[in-house]
């Protein structure tokens, strides 16, 4: 096998390895009662249009809390489908189902309720005892448990993976 292969194949082996903790979120979380506070909210009941919180915006839903500066909500027959939240940066905790933590920072995190799909944007640091993963753009799907991460041109992933306890 060429060098340049093997290397791009251990790559994206540590990728998979690195972000596996990620596709594992506090699945009872989805189950809970969200509780969303903000210092001021303009709230709109018309379909596709925009419901919009300002100032220390703060999503809390089972052990996972987001925090930032603006949040944008979209709903449709009474159901949001979509949140954006933009901040410097926004704050993301959670306990992942094996109890570990997980901390995730980002300039802005767009959340399709639908489709389970999260769009972390803008400096994106997420860590987690297995180690951290830093992108200017991660997209992680919920229910397929995939993740991408990657930027531009000239922009790089960096992961930094820990080693197994006892190792």
């Amino acid at each position: 096998m060429p060098p340049k292969l093997r290397a791009s194949l251990l790559t994206a082996s540590l990728l998979v390895l690195a972000v596996s903790g990620v596709a594992v979120a506090k699945t009872s979380d989805r189950k809970q009662p969200t509780n969303i506070e903000a210092d001021q909210g303009q709230m709109s009941t018309k379909d596709d249009t925009p419901s919009i919180l300002d100032g220390n915006v703060s999503v809390v839903q089972g052990t996972m809390t987001a925090k930032g500066a603006h949040g944008t909500v979209w709903s449709r027959k009474g159901k949001a489908y979509r949140m954006l939240m933009t901040g410097s940066p926004v704050v993301l905790t959670e306990i992942l189902d094996d109890g570990s933590p997980m901390k995730a920072t980002a300039a802005n995190v767009d959340y399709n309720l639908d489709t389970d799909i999260a769009v972390f944007t803008g400096n994106v640091v997420i860590t987690q005892p297995k180690g951290t993963l830093n992108s200017e753009k991660v997209t992680y799907n919920m229910k397929t448990g995939t993740v991408n991460s990657g930027g531009g041109p000239g922009q790089r992933v960096h992961m930094v993976l820990q080693p197994k306890s006892g190792a």
